[in-house]
């Protein structure tokens, strides 16, 4: 009698426990050579704080990307760090205020393959503001090469249980090398945990920015 109490309470207890943790994930499908990322985390800051680090993603991304280094970039690998299958050096961006297009150009080196210098990708940055919440949306507009379409979306999403849902969703064709190369197994092992490593920077920043806050009250 009394183990079965016991369960009952085990029971209930992990039920409350799972209503009360929002569960982060991320999956990739791939289908006509699109790889298509999904990707949501849970948010424990306010909405002002969660809206201030997209607007401080959104700025540095335009014109100071070094400093995203410190923060929303920071262990992705994107200077030339070494990886046993592709490495990619992100050196700069520049923004056109005019018809808000960010050019990015980097270098990708596959290790004792080939090495391609200053790849440029040039993205129409959207940034949308709605009751629903906050998204900064990137579109491919033009690439030499390395990517053949891209499409991404990146929305702070409140919830009523005083937080926030950060949602990455990434659509990615490659150019024809690169899409014989990176297979759905290499993608998880290139992209997918880039991807993921990312949203957790913003979450982390967003988190640690809210409990600063409180401290300082």
């Amino acid at each position: 009698m009394n183990r079965t109490i016991f369960l009952i309470i085990l029971l209930a207890f992990t039920v409350v426990i799972t209503k009360a943790s929002p569960v982060d994930s991320i999956s990739t499908k791939y289908r006509n050579e699109e790889f298509a990322t999904y990707c949501q985390v849970w948010v424990n800051s306010s909405d002002s704080v969660c809206d201030a680090v997209m607007r401080d993603y959104d700025y540095q991304m335009r014109f100071k990307l070094d400093a995203l280094y410190t923060w929303a970039l920071r262990g992705m690998n994107l200077r030339k760090e070494k990886n046993e299958l592709m490495m990619l050096y992100f050196k700069s961006t520049s923004f056109n205020k005019g018809n808000s297009v960010l050019r990015g150009i980097g270098d990708v080196i596959i290790p004792g393959v080939i090495t391609i210098p200053n790849i440029f990708v040039d993205c129409k940055l959207i940034g949308e503001q709605s009751g629903k919440g906050n998204t900064l949306k990137l579109n491919l507009l033009n690439s030499n090469g390395f990517i053949k379409n891209m499409n991404n979306s990146l929305a702070v999403i409140p919830s009523k249980n005083k937080g926030n849902w950060l949602v990455l969703e990434s659509h990615v064709k490659f150019g024809w090398f690169f899409n014989i190369f990176i297979t759905q197994n290499r993608f998880k092992l290139i992209m997918e945990w880039r991807l993921k490593r990312f949203i957790h920077n913003l979450k982390d920043e967003a988190e640690r920015r809210e409990k600063s806050a409180i401290s300082s009250k």
